[in-house]
């Protein structure tokens, strides 16, 4: 079995044009376990705005929370780089991480990464992201990610 990967937004068939696939949308999407544009339509819809770009940390949050998987951010006591952030992590579980003018999911059961701009659950070790600043993080309690299929090498993370 693999991990929800969400796809890229579809083309809008009277212009022809791509449009966006933003990153909190897509973490959403991801944790979830649903596609894009119906997270999309549900920041939206908690924003009461036209479109998803640029959503707070509380607007995801409430996505979650209306798409079913449960959550808290906390802050950081000192913001520092996702390299260095990234091994403290409590292994096992599924992570929003907010770095500078991003997030993106981190999965610690298996130490894969993805966000909307790579759209692959990558090593944790191999992100382009490393030398942001780590600023929040999403612990997810319930996350809507199946576990991962290589579970068996890592047997102490699977409850």
């Amino acid at each position: 079995m693999t991990k929800h990967t969400p796809e890229q937004r579809q083309l809008k068939y009277d212009t022809m044009i791509n449009r966006t696939t933003w990153c909190g949308p897509y973490a959403v999407a991801t944790v979830c376990g649903t596609e894009y544009e119906e997270a999309y339509r549900v920041i939206r819809t908690i924003r009461g705005k036209r479109h998803a770009k640029g959503v707070s940390n509380d607007n995801i949050k409430k996505s979650c929370k209306v798409l079913g998987v449960k959550g808290k951010w906390k802050k950081l006591e000192k913001r520092t780089k996702l390299a260095k952030f990234l091994p403290t992590l409590e292994q096992g579980k599924v992570y929003i991480v907010q770095i500078t003018k991003h997030v993106i999911v981190v999965d610690t059961r298996d130490f894969t990464t993805i966000d909307n701009q790579s759209r692959k659950w990558v090593a944790m070790e191999t992100s382009p992201h490393l030398t942001k600043l780590t600023h929040e993080v999403f612990e997810v309690e319930n996350p809507d990610l199946p576990v991962p299929s290589d579970w068996w090498l890592f047997p102490s993370m699977v409850a």
